[in-house]
């Protein structure tokens, strides 16, 4: 790009200074153009072909109009740059005392397309084993160190350039740029630009563009504000330059960009607002090519979206859903493309969706090199609990390691059931607090290597959908041979409920979990599998004699309150929880039954112990 526009600014001060020598030849449009060609060839290497007509004007500004003018660089055999008209108007006076100052260029119909230079091919981190991994580091190291060093040194060898346009209007432009390795070109329409005022000595430059890329997402731009060049230092200054991205997400991006740009050095330092529909932004960011983190940023947001953006209009949307190919988790890991990213960023978000959840007054630090991303803070309030947990997924060799630890208080076990659209199986609150680890080269292989400790403790919890109490009142009265007569409630109270978890081998293991209700108290294990959600658990219920109070039926005697009664739940989680649980009533009545049997075993031995010792008397 910055090697075409130095080729139309060195045709203009060419054409400038042609026409000035020429003007006591009385304005030969034939002898003009002929020296401003030569001078052109000689200066640059390129060869300007006019096909069309040529004309001169004297007053009020000195003027030179081309139709139909070519370009071709050195070394090409087709023009690359081909214009309909261009004309330029040079102030008379100023020219006459040897100072040379553009009154306006117009430019239309310019097309131009360039053959980017042969790129090497791409490194494919993917097929490196973990020693090569870290000598690639390393080398990237030392490649980038290297050619910032090269990009300060070129700021030394800048040539100084006068310049001053009063007006540059360019419409119905056409860029087309194609890469030289693949053949894909990528085109460019220069709708209309405008600007006044062109120097190089950092004072204000009106600018204003409309730039459209075709293809099967159209994206259109449009720019307008005030830039400032300095040729000393070749920096690159915006003054609120405002800016519409129409066509990339469904709702237009409004920014607000201010900041410095060293070229040379290939660093931004820019301030930035940001509107996307409802989301409203602001901070800054730093892009920097030869530094690390190359991009560095800290941004507010009100609202962090994902579904914000997606593609434009609802027919791309669709068909961007219909081509994405299910995922089904034993795909690679993207660990090529993390490696390559440098980046630095603080996050506060008022609210955040992530997936099915929201959220608020979200704080995030994060820092991602070599394919190590660690999220060193990451707080916020979930389902009215407090979040606050960090994170280091490590991508730097070919198995990918996890690491994370944090807790979630107060947790609003319905609220965050309601967003995932689940059945409402409970309700009260939930605090976790855990400290995970595991590897893997694919995402089910990740949670299946997941391992480490998770706390579990409830406050209120009640078990919607299914009555604890009912379901061992109706295995109490089996054994008594009698029916229930009493209504019970249709969801089960806890008095307390916690579990220690343990993820292993995808699972997670439950053990001890442990419950209490006013007249039962359950304690049991089991393991819930983390991708196909089915589960399975065996409780131990423990009755008190105060669960006759329920039901007359219910009565416990203590040859049932001497055993455990067996109760084993078991499915998926996405099933009806009245199906979940039942009690083993055979195993009850087999324990009884040993249980009778040995009290009679040990009624008959007493007694003949008792006519023994007796008798002896």
């Amino acid at each position: 790009m910055s090697r075409l526009i130095l080729i139309p600014l060195a045709i203009i001060l060419l054409l400038v200074v042609a026409a000035g020598i020429l003007v006591p030849l009385l304005l030969d449009e034939e002898k003009v153009l002929a020296i401003a060609s030569a001078q052109l060839q000689e200066q640059t290497g390129a060869t300007l072909t006019v096909g069309g007509d040529t004309s001169l004007s004297l007053f009020p500004v000195l003027g030179i109009s081309l139709a139909d003018a070519s370009l071709t660089l050195p070394g090409e055999e087709e023009a690359a740059v081909h214009t309909r008209a261009l004309s330029i108007g040079v102030q008379m006076m100023p020219l006459l005392s040897g100072n040379v100052q553009i009154d306006s260029i117009r430019v239309d119909g310019l097309t131009a397309k360039l053959v980017s230079a042969e790129q090497p091919p791409g490194v494919d981190t993917s097929k490196m084993n973990d020693r090569e991994l870290d000598a690639f580091y390393k080398a990237r190291r030392q490649a980038i160190t290297q050619a910032g060093d090269a990009a300060g040194a070129e700021v030394a060898l800048a040539v100084p350039l006068a310049l001053n346009v009063a007006q540059l209007i360019v419409t119905d432009a056409r860029i087309e740029s194609i890469d030289a390795t693949t053949g894909e070109s990528t085109v460019i329409e220069l709708i209309k630009f405008e600007a006044s005022s062109l120097n190089l000595e950092e004072k204000p430059i009106p600018i204003a563009a409309q730039v459209r890329m075709p293809g099967e997402q159209v994206i259109e731009l449009d720019m307008e504000g005030v830039i400032r060049i300095n040729q000393e230092t070749q920096q690159l200054s915006l003054d609120d330059l405002q800016v519409q991205i129409r066509g990339a997400t469904a709702q237009p991006l409004n920014a607000t960009i201010s900041g410095k740009i060293d070229t040379p050095r290939q660093i931004a330092d820019l301030q930035l607002k940001l509107e996307l529909g409802p989301t409203r932004g602001a901070g800054t960011l730093r892009y920097a090519s030869f530094e690390s983190p190359q991009v560095d940023t800290v941004l507010q947001l009100n609202l962090l979206d994902p579904a914000l953006l997606a593609l434009a209009g609802p027919d791309a949307a669709a068909q961007a859903q219909s081509e994405a190919a299910p995922a089904s988790g034993d795909e690679p890991l993207p660990l090529d493309v993390i490696r390559l990213i440098d980046t630095k960023a603080q996050l506060s978000v008022e609210q955040a969706v992530f997936d099915a959840h929201t959220v608020t007054d979200v704080l995030i630090k994060l820092r991602a090199l070599d394919g190590v991303v660690k999220v060193s803070t990451f707080t916020g309030e979930l389902h009215g609990g407090k979040l606050d947990l960090t994170a280091t997924f490590n991508g730097k060799h070919n198995s990918a390691r996890l690491v994370s630890a944090g807790t979630l208080t107060q947790l609003n076990i319905a609220s965050a059931l309601a967003a995932m659209e689940s059945e409402p199986l409970f309700t009260g609150a939930a605090s976790l607090d855990w400290k995970i680890n595991g590897q893997g080269r694919t995402t089910n292989e990740l949670i299946q290597g997941l391992k480490g400790p998770i706390k579990l403790t409830t406050i209120q919890p009640v078990l919607k959908g299914m009555s604890v109490e009912k379901m061992l009142c109706q295995a109490v009265a089996l054994v008594n041979q009698e029916a229930l007569t009493a209504t019970f409630p249709a969801d089960t109270s806890f008095k307390t409920l916690g579990a220690d978890l343990q993820l292993n081998d995808g699972k997670l293991q439950i053990s001890p979990l442990s419950a209490e209700l006013a007249q039962v108290k359950l304690s049991g294990s089991g393991n819930l599998d983390l991708l196909s959600q089915d589960f399975k658990t065996t409780f131990k219920a423990r009755l008190t004699p105060e669960l006759e109070q329920l039901d007359r039926a219910c009565r416990v005697s203590k040859r049932l309150t001497a055993i455990d009664w067996p109760v084993t739940c078991k499915g998926n989680t996405s099933e009806d929880p009245a199906k979940w649980c039942g009690v083993d009533t055979e195993d009850i009545i087999t324990d009884l039954t040993k249980n009778e049997a040995k009290r009679t075993v040990e009624k008959e031995a007493s007694k003949l112990l008792n006519k023994f010792f007796n008798k002896g008397d």
